[in-house]
This record gives C-alpha cells, structure tokens and sequence, in this order.
C-alpha cells in the first residue's frame, strides 16, 4: 500500500478491512516523515510497520 491509499483508509469513514502479514490491523496513526504507521491487532497489541507492507483487503459484491 502507497502512503496516500493509507491515509484516505485512515481518514474515512468507513471500516476498510487491512492486513499485515495476513493478520486484520486497524491504522492508527501514520508517520508521514518515514513510511510507517502504527497499527493495532484486534487482540489490542500495537507496533509500528511499513506501510508498503499492509494490505487492503478488497472485497467482492
């Protein structure tokens, strides 16, 4: 994922769902200054990754 589809999914609304290494995290801050974002599992721990590295799951309707 590019720094800017991470921002737009971070700023929106919506429940966009994203994975880290397959794993669902929630985006919770963004660090524009280095390609990072801090994410949260859904079992509540936190850790800093590379944004090119999450992934938007995309859904099909």
């Amino acid at each position: 994922m590019d720094m800017q589809r991470a921002k737009e999914i971070f700023e929106s609304p919506d429940y966009i769902d994203v994975t880290y290494e397959g794993t669902p995290v929630r985006i919770d801050r963004l660090f524009e200054s280095s390609p990072y974002a801090e994410v949260s599992y859904e079992n509540g721990s936190v850790t800093n990754v590379p944004v090119s590295e999450l992934q938007e799951k995309k859904t099909v309707h």
